[in-house]
């Protein structure tokens, strides 16, 4: 058993440095998917099956049009074990760091899940499922105080937890920078589309606002 655990461990650092490697800063994880891929804007999205111990990986059963890395997803059990994946980053750094969460209902119980999502041991948010179709997004922009940053699910009160993809982008410079941003983090409180005619998301080569980054 020990053994295995040594082989997982390796195999996870393994990953961590060729995602490092192929792009530095830059990591997308399409979660319960089977193959790496790169999409049509050009994000290359890679399987999170070498990167998380347990929980198992599923389709949606619903059909649904939104990215190919919506399409799967992985969850876990309801238990009190704290489910976690470690990423590679460069310490005194900050980074994006993005969750999202596309129910489908997966498990087939329409039970909407509710669960905790943390940056290592400091709470981040509870993640609140209100419509099955509706991905969920968690944002946060964190001052990595050691080499790798851990994100976590835990703490489900119905349902079981799960994730669909998690993104890191690394910024440069001073974007970003607080006073106190070696004590507390930033986190998405809202995002406003002024004038929009509707309520689809813009994101990527369209989406030039986040300051000129069309990958973002």
């Amino acid at each position: 058993m020990a053994s295995a655990a040594a082989l997982l461990l390796q195999l996870q650092l393994l990953l961590l440095l060729s995602l490092s490697a192929a792009q530095p800063g830059f990591i997308s994880l399409d979660c319960g998917g089977a193959d790496d891929y790169t999409d049509g804007i050009g994000i290359q999205w890679t399987s999170d099956a070498k990167l998380v111990f347990g929980g198992q990986a599923t389709n949606l059963p619903v059909q649904n049009q939104l990215q190919k890395q919506y399409s799967t997803l992985r969850y876990f059990p309801a238990d009190n074990s704290k489910y976690c994946y470690t990423m590679n980053v460069r310490t005194r750094t900050r980074y994006l760091v993005r969750a999202s969460f596309l129910y489908g209902n997966f498990d087939n119980s329409n039970v909407y899940p509710k669960f905790d999502l943390s940056l290592g041991a400091t709470p981040w948010s509870t993640v609140i499922i209100d419509d099955a179709d509706t991905p969920v997004v968690e944002e946060a922009i964190i001052l990595a105080a050691a080499p790798t940053l851990s994100v976590c699910l835990s703490n489900a009160s119905t349902g079981q937890p799960f994730i669909s993809t998690l993104e890191l982008r690394q910024f440069n410079g001073s974007l970003y920078y607080t006073d106190y941003e070696a004590q507390f983090f930033l986190a998405l409180s809202a995002r406003i589309n002024f004038g929009a005619d509707g309520n689809k998301s813009v994101r990527y080569c369209i989406h030039l606002i986040e300051y000129g980054n069309p990958t973002l």
